[in-house]
């Protein structure tokens, strides 16, 4: 599935109940409908997996699925707690694969973070924003932890304060 919940929808599809007409394919086949491997993009993330058991108004003929914002209202916190969760997971592998390189706590110290935080989210005690995701990828590349020592040793120069 592809869509936002912030996208407008049509005031035919919010108010949709058992059996409405499809405005795609003129069917009278939408209903709510539960399936797996239904995704959406959600923030940042291209493809996050919508709950299998989640009903969402559905055309059985074309399988056009339709979002109201009320459909959107009770997915959210859905959404935000698969979100929340691939965040942790990535960072914890990214982690796992940075460190192979570097000590947790030296990486901590490099990143500007406290003493500890890494270790929080390592075992999904803290939540990781998508930025910090990103900086650990980005940390995980080749010879990247080598080319932010360098930098960070040569800001506070005396070429680089005036």
């Amino acid at each position: 599935m592809r869509g936002y919940c912030e996208q407008p929808t049509c005031d035919r599809l919010q108010a949709m109940t058992a059996a409405t007409r499809c405005p795609k394919c003129g069917a009278k086949a939408v209903r709510p409908r539960q399936r797996a491997g239904r995704t959406m993009r959600y923030r940042n993330l291209a493809a996050l997996p919508i709950p299998a058991d989640f009903p969402l108004p559905a055309c059985g003929r074309c399988a056009a699925e339709y979002l109201s914002p009320a459909t959107c209202d009770h997915l959210a916190p859905l959404l935000l707690s698969s979100y929340q969760a691939a965040l942790r997971i990535a960072a914890a592998k990214l982690i796992t694969a940075v460190t192979a390189n570097i000590s947790q706590r030296k990486l901590e110290a490099l990143f500007g973070v406290s003493q500890g935080y890494l270790s929080g989210v390592k075992s999904g005690n803290r939540q990781p924003s998508s930025a910090f995701v990103a900086l650990l990828y980005l940390a995980a590349q080749p010879g990247a932890i080598a080319r932010l020592e360098r930098f960070f040793a040569f800001l506070g120069g005396p070429e680089n304060l005036g």
